[in-house]
């Protein structure tokens, strides 16, 4: 249909949707899904194939920076926040993935990344429909807290929305669509991506039911949607132990919670997955492995002391498991030795250990334990960028005295801890073997 030539941007998208609309209504998932008949892998799956849309989105605006694109983002509320909110809720089981429905997910991933390149502005059509949602689900939020809201808590924080601020943030929304400075071709363009986006949904409802899989398939994105596409064990009970192990690492340093909170929990519970299927390679290439992800969460703030407990904690809960199960994994062990042992090359284990004492006296035990584990991060730190990792402390160092987040007195602790550590590290230079 072709939208009348003096409606509104919103009017005209309404006008050039409302096929593709009523063919999504029409879906056998939305049937099964008000008749009491939606199975629990097909929600999850919903959730999840959401959560990627989202994140990928929110991911390409952010890149935008300043502009009245990107001023979109800003401007509402977060949908990833409440899709990471429900799939927690079906942590426990775990819900395996359905694999017709990874490939269109990808695919309208990669478009909303393709024409972020292409032209910012497009993505306001991807907004459209996502927004739109808000609205529509609203309709299902009874049907959604029936069948599943005994596994959730009774909450379904995707299918509510905004709450009582559904019906005023779209109309805000409505407001800033239509006042948004376009190009000639800009309204056909953002008609036609609406389109688009509406066409891949259509293809991910249907592979989400009726449910055609023969076998369960565990992914990466069922444990973390933003974590991309790598392998994690097919195995349910190693699969479990290697979330385990995530979690405890997680616990060990409550700094994880605090700084990166729930999307922290869900990347280490996939990195624990992917490193649970590193076990079965040759020793060498498996230090490699663990070199690279050392190296990438050394860069964001994440010191690889970490990465060595979790490597201990997940030998530990495969060693458990029958071997047939897991494998030889005592490469994981190893590997973590290897860490440790670089770690103390840098700044000798005695020395190491009362400059962490120092940080836990100077800061009340890192407050009472708030922050336990902190001291740790601080030196490991310090080792990784004698390492080489070039942003090991500045990806550290900034968040850890912020003056809005801590108090006067931590901020001289951590800023005397970074200090003490670097001189030792100085110190013990010149004994260095090369």
């Amino acid at each position: 249909m072709v939208p009348t030539p003096s409606a509104t941007l919103m009017e005209a998208l309404k006008e050039a949707v409302g096929g593709r609309h009523a063919r999504m209504e029409a879906l056998p998932y939305i049937a099964a899904l008000t008749g009491g008949r939606l199975p629990v892998v097909s929600y999850v799956g919903q959730l999840r194939a959401m959560a990627v849309i989202h994140s990928t989105l929110e991911h390409e605006l952010a890149l935008l920076g300043p502009g009245p694109v990107g001023a979109f983002l800003l401007d509402r509320p977060s949908r990833l926040v409440h899709l990471r909110r429900d799939l927690s809720g079906f942590d426990p089981m775990p819900v395996p993935d359905l694999e017709a429905a990874q490939a269109p997910t990808r695919e309208l991933a990669a478009l909303i990344r393709r024409r972020r390149l292409e032209r910012p502005a497009d993505l306001l059509g991807f907004l459209y429909v996502l927004e739109g949602t808000t609205l529509g689900n609203a309709v299902h939020l009874p049907d959604v807290l029936a069948a599943f809201g005994p596994q959730t808590g009774g909450t379904a924080h995707y299918y509510a929305g905004y709450g009582d601020a559904t019906a005023g943030n779209w109309r805000a929304f409505s407001r800033a669509m239509n006042d948004f400075p376009l190009e000639p071709d800009g309204r056909g363009r953002i008609i036609q991506v609406a389109l688009d986006c509406f066409d891949h949904l259509e293809r991910i409802y249907a592979a989400l039911f009726p449910v055609r899989d023969a076998a369960p398939l565990f992914t990466a994105g069922m444990l973390n949607p933003e974590a991309g596409d790598h392998p994690v064990p097919q195995d349910p009970e190693v699969l479990r132990a290697a979330v385990a192990a995530g979690d405890r690492c997680r616990e060990a340093f409550p700094y994880f919670e605090e700084r990166f909170g729930e999307r922290g929990r869900r990347f280490a519970q996939s990195d624990a997955a992917w490193l649970a299927t590193l076990a079965a390679l040759p020793a060498t290439e498996l230090l490699d492995q663990v070199e690279w992800l050392g190296r990438v969460l050394g860069n964001r703030g994440i010191p690889r002391v970490t990465l060595e407990r979790q490597l201990e904690g997940l030998q530990a809960g495969l060693a458990g498991l029958p071997p047939d199960r897991t494998g030889d994994c005592r490469g994981l062990a190893e590997a973590a030795e290897h860490l440790k042992r670089e770690r103390f090359r840098h700044i000798p284990e005695p020395v190491w250990a009362e400059l962490v004492r120092a940080f836990r006296l100077a800061t009340g035990d890192e407050l009472q334990e708030r922050l336990a584990g902190t001291g740790e991060l601080i030196v490991s730190a310090v080792c990784d960028q004698a390492a080489g990792i070039a942003g090991a402390v500045t990806s550290l160092r900034p968040w850890l005295m912020d003056p809005e987040r801590f108090s006067p007195a931590w901020i001289r602790a951590a800023g005397a801890a970074f200090q003490a550590a670097q001189e030792a590290l100085e110190r013990g230079r010149p004994g260095i073997a090369p």
